[in-house]
């Protein structure tokens, strides 16, 4: 249809230097929306590692010393733990309780390091909703995958005031992947946010909480801090198929005897926004830590320390109706959610934002067609 109208013999002089001018902006724009949508890997699925991007990120990276330490066959869904004698250096999250050198609580004292897995998604905005009301900032463990299908809600959560961090970009558990492949994993999900906000992620959370000395070895050459959760008893269950009032009833319990403790370090939870289910539990958890007097805040701000690799970024993420904000001084009941010196203030719009929506090439299309279209008519 573009090259039916923009090849018109009939056109006028006029008409026909009007159309060129859309027709050459629209074609242009028509392949931008293309390179977006071809740009990126396949959604939840492991990047191949053979792509040039891929290479280009491995070579840049020296892994020399990596431990020689197998990948794990893969589980359902977290890995099978090994069933030969595991090497106590391993330091096997999942196998050996081992946390090794990883965040597993919040430095700050008396408070809830507040995490969310695995959005954005679709009930990720009422959460932002609610938070918004308590003035409570997050950390958001994003998905690669998802980032790039949700571009609109990432902007917002830095909009809001809260701290990204990656959650990998397919959510396979990395003590399963070769190092190339957690690279891909890692890089992927960096570029999109990057591409997106400006911003280069600096925390992380495996997936399943699944990590051993070889994983956190290829993370830290990455430029990566490891964040756990402070054990079971603060993982909410909001994944469970159980009822939610057992959930509730877990949590009080964990929070009653958390808050008899000295409460000289704060707790990590695991909480996940990516179903509505978990979001309206995560509504219904905040009120019985303020009830006890505990403080809220990201991970950057629990750790007092900046919040991303380029700690001095200007993010750009404009949103209709959302009042200009700066991330480093968001809404909080305690720590910032950007930590330290990190200066991410909400400006102009980042060009080139990727899309993972089928139509956008299209839509540039249409609209530029019908603008054509009206020309004619005139």
């Amino acid at each position: 249809m573009i090259l039916r109208i923009c090849a018109n013999p009939r056109l006028k002089l006029a008409k026909m230097i009007k159309v060129s001018s859309l027709c050459i902006l629209l074609i242009a724009l028509t392949a931008i929306s293309a390179q977006n949508l071809t740009g990126y890997p396949t959604r939840d699925e492991v990047p191949d590692v053979n792509s040039p991007q891929v290479q280009a990120w491995l070579k840049e990276i020296d892994l020399t010393g990596v431990p020689a330490i197998a990948p794990y066959p893969p589980g359902d869904p977290t890995p099978v733990c090994p069933t030969a004698a595991v090497n106590a250096n391993d330091c096997i999250r999942g196998c050996q309780s081992c946390n090794g050198d990883d965040l597993f609580e919040c430095s700050a004292p008396n408070t809830w390091g507040v995490t969310f897995d695995d959005g954005p998604a679709p009930s990720t905005p009422a959460l932002l909703d609610y938070l918004r009301t308590q003035k409570i900032s997050a950390s958001f463990f994003v998905m690669g995958s998802n980032v790039i299908m949700y571009p609109e809600i990432l902007k917002r959560e830095v909009a809001d005031g809260h701290h990204l961090a990656s959650h990998t970009w397919s959510h396979h558990a990395l003590t399963t992947l070769t190092n190339a492949e957690i690279v891909a994993e890692m890089k992927w999900t960096e570029k999109a946010v990057f591409d997106i906000t400006g911003l280069r992620l600096k925390y992380m959370r495996p997936p399943y909480g699944e990590i051993n000395n070889r994983v956190r070895f290829v993370l830290k050459k990455l430029g990566y801090v490891v964040v756990d959760w402070t054990g079971d008893e603060f993982d909410t269950l909001d994944w469970q198929p159980i009822p939610e009032s057992e959930k509730i009833t877990r949590f009080t319990s964990s929070l009653d005897a958390y808050a008899a403790s000295p409460r000289t370090k704060g707790f990590y939870c695991l909480e996940h926004d990516i179903t509505p289910e978990g979001v309206l539990l995560a509504q219904k958890l905040v009120p019985l830590g303020i009830a006890r007097n505990i403080s809220f805040a990201s991970v950057a701000g629990c750790e007092g320390a900046a919040g991303y690799q380029n700690s001095n970024a200007t993010s750009s993420v404009p949103l209709p109706g959302t009042a200009t904000a700066t991330a480093g001084t968001g809404p909080s009941r305690s720590q910032s959610a950007s930590g330290g010196s990190v200066t991410s203030i909400v400006t102009a719009k980042v060009p080139g934002a990727a899309s993972h929506t089928g139509g956008a090439a299209l839509g540039v299309a249409s609209v530029f067609a019908a603008l054509v279209a009206s020309i004619l008519l005139v």
